[in-house]
């Protein structure tokens, strides 16, 4: 789960957020720590809430993966795009590298932050407004640097915008022992309305991108570590629900995508600054007073579902009624290490109403079907059969057999 949080947050407040992650079924937490906060003059360090913040993870059970970014006005080197200081490149990786090294033996005892990232969305201009070859020279010095501080700790690059490969192969080049390939996704909130959110979890491992992480970046594992969609416009709280159903099912069922980050805990409360769009304010699973969205209870129950080790199950489908525009049923089967099987079935945006048979690769004793809202029903399963499963826009089905 993802949340942004200032220096100086009261930890009454970061708490509640923790016991959230945790109602819902996640493992860790991601966000930013800013160089522009925790070393506001030259080597005048200052960690105490951070070490703070980190033990509370650690009470929690909550692993940390945090990205370290914002250049204070001290270290900015100058860019091209605009005036600001927090996305120049340093003027010297070293005073970044020094920076990153400090902070992680400051939070090593504590034994929550299991890894670390360089910077955040860097093919951005927005984000790092300078080149690839001066992040990778960046990311290289910092990533020595903290595996110098911290035996065993992971590094990685920021989560791009989208599946750069030349991007990733440049840093790959300089240093090719990167922990993760890291993407974000927004489909359907920051993309076209042509790109759908299927689509983009194909190009997110697709061959371009997965030639350069199985090659410059040693066969890196690839993660989704940004994942969300706002509840703007004329998205609902529904459409919102149904789309992280299809987001976690396709990502679950892609081989090689082993982390996904849900973005995020709580909506901006109204008045709070933000870099970016209005969106940025609605990407909660809860509201910014934290009572839950229809969506909360949605990931709560997929998290639910798959919290166990799992196999990706080629499935057998028939479908009865009309599709329209290509735009037929998605299904994906899942067998757990306890013999359960879960079964995800969606109709992606523009589809109709269909009914589904789908054939098990084991017999189900019986089936518990579960709404968008967590509420269970039950589900005729006979055999290695379920059949008449409707599904259609806003109606997702997340199903789980008995052996």
């Amino acid at each position: 789960m993802l949340e942004d949080y200032d220096k100086g947050t009261d930890l009454g407040e970061v708490a509640r957020d923790f016991a959230l992650i945790r109602e819902l079924g996640a493992s860790g937490w991601r966000g930013s720590f800013g160089w522009d906060d925790y070393e506001p003059a030259p080597g005048r360090y200052d960690f105490a809430w951070l070490a703070r913040f980190a033990e509370l993870a650690r009470e929690h059970g909550l692993r940390l993966r945090p990205y370290l970014g914002y250049t204070p006005g001290w270290a900015a080197g100058g860019g091209s795009a605009d005036d600001l200081a927090w996305n120049y490149p340093p003027r010297r990786s070293t005073d970044f590298a020094r920076f990153a090294a400090r902070l992680a033996a400051a939070l090593q005892p504590a034994g929550s932050v299991i890894s670390y990232e360089i910077y955040n969305e860097e093919n951005a201009r927005l984000w790092w407004d300078g080149t690839a070859s001066q992040y990778a020279r960046v990311y290289r010095e910092a990533a020595e640097s903290l595996r110098a501080a911290v035996h065993g700790i992971g590094v990685l690059p920021g989560g791009l915008v989208w599946p750069d490969a030349q991007w990733l192969g440049t840093v790959c080049e300089a240093d090719g022992a990167v922990a993760a390939a890291a993407v974000h996704l927004y489909a359907e909130t920051w993309t076209p309305d042509s790109v759908t959110l299927e689509q983009a979890i194909r190009d997110l491992a697709g061959p371009e991108f997965l030639d350069t992480v199985d090659g410059p970046c040693g066969r890196a594992p690839v993660w989704a570590n940004e994942v969300g969609f706002a509840t703007t416009g004329d998205k609902t709280e529904r459409d919102q629900a149904e789309w992280w159903v299809r987001a976690i099912a396709g990502l679950a069922a892609d081989p090689r995508v082993t982390l996904v980050g849900i973005y995020e805990v709580k909506d901006l409360a109204p008045g709070r600054e933000a870099i970016g769009e209005p969106e940025n304010y609605h990407l909660g699973l809860t509201r910014a007073d934290r009572t839950p969205k229809l969506a909360f209870y949605t990931v709560r129950r997929l998290l639910a579902l798959l919290d166990r080790p799992f196999t990706v199950e080629p499935v057998d489908v028939t479908v009865h009624g009309p599709t329209t525009g290509g735009s037929r049923p998605e299904v994906r089967l899942y067998r757990r290490d306890d013999g359960r099987q879960v079964l995800l079935a969606w109709v992606p945006p523009g589809g109709a109403v269909a009914t589904v048979d789908v054939r098990l690769i084991v017999p189900g004793r019986q089936a518990v079907g579960y709404a968008l809202d967590g509420a269970a029903f039950p589900v005729a399963v006979h055999g290695r059969g379920i059949e008449g499963l409707r599904v259609g826009p806003g109606a997702p089905r997340m199903v789980i057999t008995v052996p």
